[in-house]
């Protein structure tokens, strides 16, 4: 699991401290997104400092607190909540100022890019994107790795008409996870039914879950209790961009997933352990941008257990099946320079 420096903006009271204000007041509405994040990511697992300064002090006073909060822990990831302001739109223009991230680089370009395109979905508003600015200092004087986000316009009345702090908040924590959370949920479970394509069946202990990333979305969870070439992630004939398995139930029972996918026609990316962070902060093998060719997968901490995989390959079919990582073809499921787009796993 990851660990989390999460913030509101601004003050609520104080010598220029207090935000932008319109037909929304960004010190309260911020407030209220980054309680829900909080809450969303602890719900998940994840370990999450609240970084927030509540007392009045004056604008550099509170960027001071923030920063000095934000660098007691030693995170995967600060986040920083704020509203946007400038449109001065009080009548409605029927067009949406939207929202927008900005980073330190591009470290964080691709949490960046999947938390605009989700608040931009969750709220029906304009998709500003990923930005960069190294004078920001919530970015540039925090240890960790730091991302500032503007939720909306508080001064535009067609953002404001569909401002919805949960659906922001909850938009957010499924950009940083890469997946799906329930907006209710109080023990962490995910909205995802972990079911195999075809069936209704739900994955029991010790067996595998995956999960790919194709056609621009993630696609439904699914298990080993389908049959044939049912139980299988991915759609064929779409190039998969990244893929995320687990062994469903308590780790020092069933143990670990490791996986690792090939870029195709270049190398390997890193391997991944089950759903757990990455020093990038992403809990996925691939990058959701590239196609690749190649995967290979290991089972840990599960003496006795092997994980069995194959792949399906446009313009090849399903090739065959491979055992844990250093067996089959070269010691992987896959056929250099042939994209990708399904896999089938078994824990045996």
């Amino acid at each position: 699991m990851a660990s989390y420096n999460v913030h509101a903006g601004h003050c609520p009271q104080g010598q220029g401290a207090s935000g932008a204000v319109g037909m929304l007041k960004e010190s309260v509405e911020d407030r209220l997104v980054k309680d829900e994040v909080i809450r969303l990511l602890r719900a998940a697992g994840h370990t999450v400092y609240d970084c927030t300064v509540n007392y009045a002090t004056t604008k550099q006073g509170c960027l001071n607190g923030i920063v000095a909060l934000c660098n007691q822990h030693a995170v995967n990831l600060d986040i920083s909540i704020h509203l946007n302001s400038g449109r001065n739109d009080y009548k409605g223009d029927k067009s949406t100022g939207g929202t927008e991230v900005f980073n330190y680089d591009s470290r964080t370009k691709e949490i960046s890019d999947r938390i605009c395109q989700n608040i931009s979905a969750a709220l029906s508003i304009h998709n500003r994107g990923t930005k960069y600015d190294k004078s920001l200092q919530v970015l540039n004087r925090t240890k960790s790795l730091a991302i500032l986000i503007e939720c909306c316009f508080v001064d535009d009345k067609d953002d404001a008409d569909r401002w919805n702090y949960k659906k922001c908040a909850q938009a957010i924590v499924e950009g940083i996870l890469g997946r799906n959370v329930s907006d209710s949920t109080s023990s962490g479970e995910s909205t995802s039914t972990e079911q195999t394509s075809g069936t209704s069946g739900t994955a029991k202990d010790g067996q595998a879950v995956w999960q790919a990333y194709a056609s621009g979305k993630w696609q439904s969870y699914v298990n080993e209790n389908g049959t044939g070439t049912e139980a299988y992630a991915g759609v064929l004939g779409q190039a998969l961009r990244a893929l995320r398995a687990y062994v469903k139930g308590t780790a020092k029972n069933v143990g670990y997933l490791e996986y690792r996918v090939h870029k195709l026609n270049g190398g390997w990316y890193n391997w991944q352990r089950d759903r757990e962070m990455d020093k990038n902060g992403e809990n996925f093998a691939g990058d959701c941008r590239n196609q690749f060719d190649g995967l290979q997968m290991r089972i840990v901490g599960a003496p006795g257990k092997h994980v069995k995989y194959r792949v399906h390959v446009i313009g090849k079919g399903w090739l065959d099946w491979v055992t844990d990582w250093g067996s089959g073809n070269n010691g992987y499921a896959g056929w250099y320079g042939y994209v990708i787009d399904a896999v089938q796993i078994k824990i045996v």
